[in-house]
């Protein structure tokens, strides 16, 4: 009677089932291979970026600097901007056959950071939309969460890809070089800051002193304890220029390898930043376990009469 005579009841049974187990792979399985991936894309990039910089140090085979840079405070900003290449990481990637393992590893890593982060964003997405259903109202912080969350998807969405432009668009091609930095680096830090002010506490209605009682909840404590990394950032790229400048004025090997240095840690704060995600990505449904599918079906069953 079920396989010859398949009823409406039996047909919601079959779907509800097939939900209850995609959902259940999702939330419990999957998680685990994202936040493997993330893992795996993120030690890559960092042990590739590590690598190639102390590769070039270590050779120090870079040619003399132009001799314009003795009056560097009368040089027009491109010809200023070519003084400043020794030690930096944009310098390192035409060493060798850098430009190629850059451009293979990197679109590997690009590939695999825009599906976890995809998974990871949809996540949370619909906890919020969820959340912003219960406690509808015009200034809702979910709703809010939902904006900035939207940006920083859009902004990683540009940023990922957009570092493979500085393998055609190297020093060599200093203008769009120079662009293609500016726009990865606008739109990075641009993220960072759209995902760490977002008022995901609030939404999730929790208090500092506060334990997560559901998965928002859990995932709003995670995210308090984020902040602080995305200030480190952004003092990073303070620091940057501040560095710069005491570079083009004291004019040393020390200062110069001193620029270097924070140009190359602004870049691994990327990295680690991404890879503090880690959590989200193997987090487990503990807070908001599936029904079972029975009780589904007598849920509807009770829904009809």
């Amino acid at each position: 009677w079920f396989s010859a005579y398949p009823s409406p009841l039996c047909l919601e049974y079959l779907r509800i089932m097939s939900q209850h187990a995609v959902g259940k792979a999702e939330n419990q399985g999957a998680s685990t291979w994202w936040g493997a991936c993330r893992l795996l894309a993120c030690l890559t990039n960092i042990f590739m970026i590590i690598g190639m910089y102390l590769e070039y140090l270590w050779a120090a085979d870079w040619p003399e600097l132009p001799a314009h840079c003795e009056y560097r405070s009368t040089l027009a900003w491109l010809d200023l901007a070519d003084c400043f290449h020794r030690y930096t990481f944009s310098h390192a990637m035409l060493r060798g056959q850098n430009l190629t393992i850059f451009a293979f590893v990197g679109a590997l890593v690009a590939a695999c950071l825009t599906m976890v982060e995809h998974q990871r964003v949809r996540r949370l997405t619909s906890l919020l939309k969820l959340h912003a259903v219960k406690a509808s109202g015009a200034e809702d912080p979910a709703q809010q969460c939902l904006k900035y969350l939207s940006v920083y998807s859009r902004l990683m969405d540009l940023a990922f890809p957009g570092v493979l432009l500085l393998v055609p668009f190297n020093l060599e091609r200093p203008v769009m070089h120079y662009g293609c930095t500016l726009l990865v680096v606008s739109a990075m830090v641009g993220g960072v800051v759209a995902y760490a002010t977002m008022p995901l506490a609030a939404a999730a209605g929790l208090s500092d002193q506060e334990e997560p009682t559901n998965e928002l909840h859990d995932w709003a404590k995670r995210h308090q304890s984020l902040k602080w990394k995305a200030g480190v950032i952004i003092a990073l790229h303070f620091v940057l220029p501040a560095t710069a400048a005491v570079h083009h004025f004291a004019w040393l090997d020390a200062t110069g390898r001193l620029f270097g240095l924070c140009e190359v840690s602004a870049i691994l704060s990327y990295q680690i930043f991404l890879a503090t995600f880690v959590a989200d990505d193997f987090a487990a449904s503990k807070f908001a376990p599936m029904p079972s599918p029975t009780r589904k079906v007598a849920a509807s069953l009770i829904a009809g009469l």
